[in-house]
């Protein structure tokens, strides 16, 4: 289960030099002190933790100038809620161009830049190294941003052909449902009925969207974790497959192999070091 990083801190901001020409501002329940010159770029990722119960966290991220940011207001949170959080990132001097080719708009983030924008803002260790531990994840953040902007991959907020804005809102619960719960019994049924969607809404909103099929996001997810499992720990790959939500034994070991090109056992024997040639995408069956 996720955890608000808005609960482990009162209300505060702060800011960080990363580079020379890039620093990032981190505020909880406000906006962030964007006094640098107007027409620097800025990126700002923001975290907006609604009531229990209603989706975990909503996460954007806006690219723009910094005049441009501050004039836009924060999502609306409801009262119940822990609020909002915000990573931004100003540019300057090298970075300047930089963030300028990034262009203007805004974008949802995945579970997996979500998850790097609460460890920026509250890093999980203490002591000497806390400031250089945050330091890492905001630089890791931007990097992965950037990286993910060149290849195409930010998914914008806007309605497509489809899919209205709002079912775009729901189509992005429903990725966030199969982040946070691969290791379940996940039907078509189950995943469209939570986030809010149809089955055909849902299935082609994938396809459209994020440029797989509802099988395709969930294997990734559970192999991934299955993978990481497999170097990580001691554990019988029964029980590592068991608990990526491979129900079957025999079905674990079959995806796995299409998917990496090597069993599990092989894999593990081999620390995880296998080829990109070997390694290819393979569908879990969804039932409906």
């Amino acid at each position: 289960m996720q955890t608000s990083p808005l609960s482990m801190t009162s209300d505060s901001s702060a800011g960080l030099d990363l580079q020379p020409g890039l620093k990032v501002h981190i505020a909880r329940n406000g906006t962030p002190p964007l006094i640098e010159a107007a027409d620097a770029r800025a990126a700002r990722c923001t975290l907006v933790w609604q009531a229990a119960g209603r989706g975990g966290a909503r996460a954007t991220l806006t690219l723009g100038s910094v005049a441009g940011l501050a004039a836009r207001p924060l999502p609306a949170t409801e009262p119940e809620g822990p609020g909002v959080l915000t990573v931004t990132f100003i540019a300057g001097g090298a970075f300047q161009p930089l963030f300028a080719g990034l262009g203007d708009g805004d974008y949802y983030l995945d579970d997996a830049l979500s998850a790097l924008v609460t460890a920026a803002a509250s890093p999980a260790i203490n002591g000497a190294a806390r400031d250089l531990y945050q330091r890492a994840k905001c630089q890791e953040l931007i990097c992965e941003i950037i990286d993910r902007a060149d290849r195409g991959e930010l998914v914008p907020q806007a309605s497509t052909s489809s899919l209205s804005l709002s079912e775009m809102e729901r189509l992005m619960t429903a990725r966030r449902i199969i982040a946070t719960r691969f290791d379940e019994k996940l039907t078509l049924s189950l995943i469209g009925r939570t986030a809010g969607l149809n089955r055909a809404k849902l299935t082609q909103g994938f396809r459209e969207v994020f440029g797989q099929t509802v099988a395709d996001c969930l294997a990734e997810h559970r192999l991934t974790k299955a993978a990481a499992d497999l170097t990580s720990s001691n554990r019988p790959v029964s029980a590592v497959g068991y608990s990526a939500g491979y129900l079957n034994n025999a079905s674990f070991a079959r995806a796995f192999s299409k998917r990496f090109g090597l069993c599990p056992t092989d894999f593990r024997r081999a620390g995880g070091q296998v080829t990109m040639a070997a390694s290819t995408p393979v569908p879990t069956a969804v039932a409906a």
